[in-house]
């Protein structure tokens, strides 16, 4: 699904509720700065505007309404308003729903152009939110190490103790109804991790132990049922002995390998000199156009393929270009006359260099 409306962004929402509430993954907003500029691009903007901080808490307040329960907030923002706006995203979003503040560097710091400005700025911002403070990004894993798996449980006696312990189903064996092993490292194996240092309190499998199973007592072999749901669908855990103080628990393959977390390092100078490239013949848009890379790493963070996402500012059309380019529905909303029809032009190019079928309906607010 693909949809250009061409109108004002809070009539958008008003008018098309019942079919965006709820619905987004990523809401990418790159909002008129205020930074009191009137040239190129930021002309069709009002980039002076009093009232701004009322119009962008609209704003705000209709993404969170369009974003599912897992979705994200991205917000690009010059330094003029980023206090304000992070004060007002918190209001709405709340102040824990927070991610981060992520530089985004797009001049060189040799190339200082506008000689009356009292410093060289090289750095616009990315404020991205999540909805609910238990989503996380996506992102890939590092493999598991298979050396570090060889540890194997085999049960001796099935006749052990079940209980509930803080909400979690538990089974308790003692001290001679199992047998832990050292084997060949295979990915049936289990990895065992000594509980100590960080493990105790930074570490959810660590603080469980420390808090629910340590006072069992000694040599307990403890299997807790949803505390690896990626997994098994359990960890067993190994309470502590006469000769080790620390609990232990068990890994499966399953859900091993760190995972490569998103950094805030994000360097675009490179790019931003021939950015009047991207998106084809007719579709140059001075001053305010984003790279197609910035909007590519957002949408692999935040969204999968199919996942929903609109755009209340289209500009020059990145983001209905990265969508339609990387399988994600879009839908994008412009105001003004001359970057709606950049958008257009935009889109034609890519189905003229792409050989699939691709359906836009072009609409009115």
């Amino acid at each position: 699904m693909y949809k250009v409306y061409r109108g004002d962004s809070c009539d958008f929402y008003k008018r098309h509720r019942d079919e965006v509430k709820g619905k987004a993954k990523l809401i990418y907003l790159d909002p008129p700065y205020n930074s009191k500029r009137n040239r190129g691009a930021r002309k069709y903007y009002n980039d002076s505007n009093m009232l701004w901080s009322l119009f962008i808490s609209n704003i705000i307040n209709y993404s969170y309404e369009m974003l599912r329960d897992d979705g994200f907030l991205a917000i690009s923002i010059n330094q003029t308003e980023l206090f304000n706006l992070k004060g007002i995203v918190d209001e709405y979003f709340g102040e824990e729903n927070f991610i981060g503040l992520f530089p985004v560097k797009i001049r060189h710091k040799e190339r200082q152009l506008m000689i009356n400005a009292t410093f060289h700025d090289v750095y616009e911002y990315l404020l991205i939110y999540r909805k609910n403070k238990q989503q996380r990004f996506i992102c890939e894993n590092k493999p598991a190490n298979l050396e570090k798996f060889c540890y194997k449980i085999t049960i001796l006696d099935r006749n052990c103790r079940k209980e509930e312990i803080n909400g979690k189903q538990v089974e308790i064996y003692d001290a001679g109804m199992y047998k832990i092993t050292k084997e060949e490292p295979s990915e049936d194996n289990l990895r065992r991790y000594i509980i100590a240092g960080k493990l105790k309190t930074a570490n959810w499998s660590g603080e469980w132990f420390e808090n629910n199973l340590r006072a069992l007592g000694n040599d307990k072999l403890v299997k807790v049922y949803g505390l690896e749901n990626e997994g098994l669908g359990y960890r067993w855990f190994q309470t502590q002995n006469d000769k080790r103080v620390s609990g232990v628990y068990f890994q499966s393959t399953l859900c091993a390998g760190r995972p490569i977390l998103p950094t805030n390092d994000l360097d675009y100078t490179e790019i931003v000199p021939n950015i009047y490239k991207e998106g084809g013949e007719g579709c140059d848009f001075k001053d305010s156009k984003k790279p197609e890379k910035l909007l590519e790493w957002i949408i692999s963070i935040t969204t999968n393929k199919d996942d929903l996402v609109i755009d209340l500012f289209g500009g020059s059309g990145t983001t209905i270009d990265v969508c339609i380019k990387n399988s994600r529905d879009c839908i994008i909303v412009e105001k003004h006359l001359e970057p709606y029809n950049i958008i257009k032009r935009r889109i034609e190019n890519i189905i003229k260099d792409c050989n699939k079928k691709i359906e836009i309906e072009y609409l009115n607010v």
